[in-house]
């Protein structure tokens, strides 16, 4: 085998917008939205302008005639205007540590996964670069392997390995930045050297090595113009081994144009995930390379990530298709981290379906199938259009409610009388420990009994007059408006709402109270269908809404 270079010069795969940004005061101010203010005075300090306003003084500064209060900033306006304060500012947090999310994090919905918990557990990555900065204290690195000639470790000796590695797996602490999967094992494989210049040998390896020690996702942030037989079987090795690989579709450094007319290599081939640039306004970035091949975009215009240490710091901004490669890599490991018995098909289907369309709609040239997202949910079968969402997430967000072994949620389905029980008993922290009850046909061997029985003797809940509960009976809209009324003690209402509540009936009280508290709401301003069967995704919005009012 013939090595030669890739034309990887890693200049030809990143831009660098900054040079790298050290982690000063300076550049870590960060200004607020606050009650806190510091207030000058024309003359000397007079509290008695204050004597209108609620106020907490927090300290007097003499020296230059000046105060800072926290207050309600109502006053701020009338304050102003008093002719004896000469200025106000809000009092601004300054920290040289603290952690900055990436405009990516944000664009990709990483924001979700990660109030979710969903951070990339147990999936193994390979980052195939320059090499990781092993000693930077906000990225792990649990292993790796050197294949550049001269060298000793996989020690990062350019800088872009660790920056395309903190995209994936800065870790979530109180410094730096974060990555999108912060708890993904991450695997440095060094085949570039200190120019970020590699040979085809040196990748081919550290695509062996990967494949050979389990890894789960392989991320090439580097290109060539030119086809290799054994770059592109290596890689279909990987492919069929379920191995995910990700790579660059490549960077126009010189502004005349693609090189080719197609993406580079090796995210052309047929087993790669090709992944090209947006700025932030989500348009594509006028470097990035686009063309049939293309899979996804994702964020790469001006990344805050880690660097390699030199005296200006360990971090820095940099943009390139080759920052936009890893926010795919890192979603693809929430995804497996969640979904662990998924395929490599289904976990593909999965990002076509959640994608961001942009451009064009449908797959194009330009945009791929459009932007990359990180999980909406922890079920497959949630999209983030649905109204449900929000609701079912809140409530998976303390573990309160589980999907099915498939990782559906079935949110159209119905849901029994055990089940709605089991989930107020949970959401309440009531005894759900197994045991016998007074019904004949809930015994110690139902999975709800102990809130079945706890429920009861909280007259939460009462059986029929044949001493049954029928657990596995499908519950109603109005019996569940009177369990949720009952356990959660909402304020009682009367007032008219639907027309369809007979006010004779048991759960009239219980309808129109919740409605009043705008946690219920019907088919339409006036019909309700009590006696109509409750599902999985009403039940979970009414519960969400009891225990958080904001979701109301």
């Amino acid at each position: 085998m013939k090595n030669f270079p890739l034309h990887l010069l890693l200049s030809v795969l990143f831009l660098f917008t900054l040079l790298p940004l050290s982690v000063s005061a300076e550049e870590s101010v960060n200004v607020e939205k606050a009650d806190r203010y510091i207030i000058g005075f024309e003359e000397s300090i007079d509290l008695n302008v204050l004597e209108k306003t609620e106020y907490t003084l927090h300290h007097e500064y003499e020296g230059i005639q000046a105060i800072s209060a926290s207050l309600d900033r109502t006053a701020v306006h009338t304050l102003q205007n008093d002719p004896r304060i000469a200025w106000i500012e809000e009092d601004q947090k300054v920290t040289a540590d603290r952690q900055v999310r990436n405009w990516g994090f944000s664009s990709v919905g990483a924001d979700t996964t990660k109030k979710l918990k969903v951070n990339g557990n147990g999936v193994k990555v390979a980052v195939i670069d320059t090499g990781i900065n092993r000693g930077h204290p906000d990225l792990k690195v649990s292993g790796g392997k050197n294949f550049v000639d001269d060298v000793n470790s996989y020690e990062d000796d350019n800088g872009h390995g660790s920056h395309v590695a903190g995209v994936i797996n800065a870790q979530d602490n109180d410094m730096g930045t974060l990555g999108v999967a912060p708890a993904a094992s991450m695997y440095a494989v060094k085949a570039l050297d200190s120019d970020g210049i590699g040979n085809e040998a040196d990748v081919i390896a550290g695509i062996d090595w990967a494949i050979q020690n389990g890894m789960d996702i392989i991320n090439l942030s580097l290109t060539s113009p030119q086809s290799s037989t054994g770059l592109e079987k290596i890689i279909k090795k990987a492919r069929d081994q379920g191995i995910f690989v990700i790579a660059a579709s490549g960077n126009d450094k010189s502004g005349n144009g693609q090189l080719t007319k197609d993406v580079m290599y090796p995210a052309r081939y047929n087993s790669v995930i090709s992944v090209g640039a947006i700025d932030e306004d989500e348009t594509i970035a006028e470097y990035s390379y686009q063309g049939e091949s293309l899979d996804f975009v994702a964020p790469g215009t001006q990344i805050y990530s880690t660097y390699m240490d030199t005296p200006e710091g360990n971090y820095a901004h940099m943009s390139g298709t080759s920052m936009a490669a890893p926010y795919v890599s890192g979603i693809i490991a929430l995804y497996k981290s969640q979904f662990p018995e998924l395929t490599y098909m289904e976990i593909s289907n999965l990002l076509n379906k959640h994608v961001k369309d942009l451009g064009v709609k449908g797959k194009d040239k330009t945009y791929g199938q459009g932007l990359i997202q990180a999980p909406i949910s922890l079920f497959i079968d949630l999209k983030a259009s649905d109204w449900f969402t929000p609701f079912v997430n809140e409530l998976s967000k303390s573990q309160m409610i589980k999907g099915y072994p498939d990782y559906t949620f079935k949110p159209q389905g119905d849901i029994t009388r055990q089940e709605v029980i089991t989930l107020i008993g949970r959401a309440l922290e009531l005894n759900g420990e197994k045991r016998d009850t007074m019904y004949t046909d809930v015994t110690k061997n139902h999975y709800g009994s102990g809130y079945i029985a706890s429920a009861t003797s909280r007259e939460i809940v009462t059986g029929y007059p044949d001493q049954t509960f029928k657990p596995n009976a499908n519950i109603t809209r109005a019996d569940v408006a009177v369990m949720v009324y009952r356990a959660f003690n909402i304020p009682v209402s009367n007032e008219p709402v639907f027309e369809d509540v007979d006010p004779d009936k048991y759960y009239y009280e219980a309808i129109h109270s919740l409605a009043n508290e705008e946690i219920i709401t019907g088919y339409s301003e006036t019909e309700f269908k009590p006696m109509k069967a409750i599902t999985r995704a009403e039940f979970s919005s009414i519960l969400a809404k009891t225990l958080n009012g904001s979701l109301r």
